[in-house]
């Protein structure tokens, strides 16, 4: 895509190809987050680590986070914004029975629920560590969060490539709207009481 920015996986109909819908586009696409229903996407799931690669918990359980890239106006093909959703107790209709083993199972029902809407330009999206799959997100308030890829064993390295490179595309020249930047972090050193440090185990 010479002319516009497209996003890994997902090529609007007439550049040839589309990519199977995801969990996060599948819930956008129910109407309620309008102009979201359709747009296009690009979302992998991950979960909330801390700088050292350590799992962040939420309720005794790690934080596990659906992270999708899109363009939040129907008429561009330019990712704008960042989306995040985390699985919630899905909601059970009052005529629902309230007895028995159904009751029981219905309460262990999670559904996924858009919780955090980003305009990229607000986001630094960065490679925490390459090797491990990690990403680095820091927000403009100055908050890092640290995400790992979760994906089968078969599938991690080839996707991990496809958000190495649509970071690439957001920080092409044609897309001056983002503000994206892409550091190996595994390389570097960080100051051990910086605020990022400080932060880093407060739940995205």
């Amino acid at each position: 895509c010479a002319s516009v920015l497209c996003l890994p996986q997902y090529t609007p109909l007439r550049h040839g190809f589309t990519s199977p819908m995801g969990d996060l586009q599948r819930v956008l696409s129910q109407g309620e987050y309008a102009p979201l229903t359709s747009a296009p996407m690009f979302e992998s799931k991950f979960v909330q680590i801390n700088r050292k690669g350590e799992p962040i918990y939420v309720h005794n359980r790690p934080n596990c986070v659906t992270m999708g890239i899109c363009s939040a106006s129907p008429s561009s093909l330019t990712p704008s914004v960042m989306l995040l959703a985390h699985e919630v107790p899905e909601s059970l209709p009052e005529s629902a029975p309230n007895f028995g083993k159904l009751s029981e199972e219905s309460a262990h029902r999670e559904q996924l629920a858009l919780t955090r809407f980003f305009p990229l330009k607000f986001v630094k999206l960065s490679v925490h560590s390459q090797e491990k799959h990690h990403l680095k997100l820091k927000l403009v308030n100055g908050r890092s969060y640290y995400l790992e890829l979760c994906a089968p064993p078969d599938q991690q390295h080839n996707l991990f490539q496809q958000w190495l490179q649509l970071i690439s595309l957001l920080r092409s020249p044609e897309n001056t709207e983002v503000n994206v930047l892409y550091e190996n972090f595994s390389t570097s050193q960080e100051k051990a009481h910086s605020p990022d440090n400080l932060l880093e185990n407060v739940s995205l």
